[in-house]
């Protein structure tokens, strides 16, 4: 599933190529994904002679704004955006949207498992979203601060994967920052102390950044805008090495993965103890 990172890096190349265009149609390949498509609304959005006014990230989110109104869109599972030619007859096999500009460019949404999906952004939304950005070191002092938070039994893992609370890190990059924190994914946030949390809290950002500049991690079917793997799962420290060795300097430690939640967790016995 797309996390920050890689939701990012296709906010960016969106941005790149598409911001400022004028749309000249949309076309819908099929009538729902994870939900039904508001045909009406969306076909209102991207009206032709709308124009792109900003593209951004809330979370996991992708947010494509226009002159016309804005969108929120999931890539869910398997979601994804690529470059297409204007009004092309061809239709990949899991393309259900296609985007078509004035200047003779497309943009398509690409999505074999069907999971994402494209809800109208209404007004609640416009107020503002009060859950944390990962890239802010200072908002996520302040979450690590928050008693009702680190009071809490449960593990520090959950909590940094809730999307209430942060919006963005999934499972990959939730147990990277671990490790780069000494800290273990099954212990509370009770047990973590203040020290610990200005650690992690400086260590989150740092992590996400050299993830999307190194284009994301593809592990299964994730592929960046130009189509190409990302280059970030070459840099996991615990996500996927079972039974390697730490790469921790001057550690005889190996990695162990046991499942926690629905989902495996990659540590280090030795480091995150």
């Amino acid at each position: 599933m797309p996390e920050l990172a890689e939701v990012q890096n296709f906010v960016n190349s969106i941005n790149a190529n598409f911001l400022g265009l004028t749309v000249n149609n949309i076309k819908f390949h099929r009538e729902n994904l994870r939900y039904p498509f508001d045909l009406e609304q969306l076909n209102n959005v991207f009206a032709k002679g709308s124009s792109f006014k900003k593209v951004f990230r809330e979370g996991k989110q992708l947010v494509i704004e226009t002159t016309q109104g804005a969108v929120n869109i999931s890539l869910g599972m398997s979601g994804a955006f690529k470059a297409i030619e204007n009004n092309s007859k061809k239709i990949e096999k899991h393309q259900h949207v296609s985007i078509y500009f004035s200047n003779g460019s497309g943009l398509a949404y690409i999505d074999p498992r069907r999971f994402g999906f494209w809800k109208i952004r209404d007004a609640k939304m416009d107020q503002g979203n009060a859950i944390c950005d990962p890239l802010d070191e200072r908002a996520l002092n302040v979450v690590f601060q928050d008693s009702s938070i680190t009071v809490k039994n449960r593990s520090i893992k959950e909590m940094l994967m809730d999307q209430k609370i942060i919006g963005g890190i999934g499972n990959i990059y939730a147990l990277e920052a671990l490790f780069l924190a000494r800290i273990s994914p099954f212990r509370s946030c009770s047990s973590i102390g203040q020290k610990e949390w200005k650690i992690l809290a400086n260590q989150i950002p740092l992590m996400l950044e050299k993830a999307i500049a190194f284009g994301g991690s593809s592990i299964a079917s994730y592929r960046s805008f130009s189509g190409n793997k990302g280059n970030f799962q070459e840099l996991h420290q615990v996500y996927g090495r079972e039974g390697q060795k730490c790469l921790r300097s001057k550690c005889s430690g190996l990695i162990a993965r046991l499942p926690q939640g629905g989902r495996s967790s990659w540590y280090c016995p030795n480091c995150q103890k």
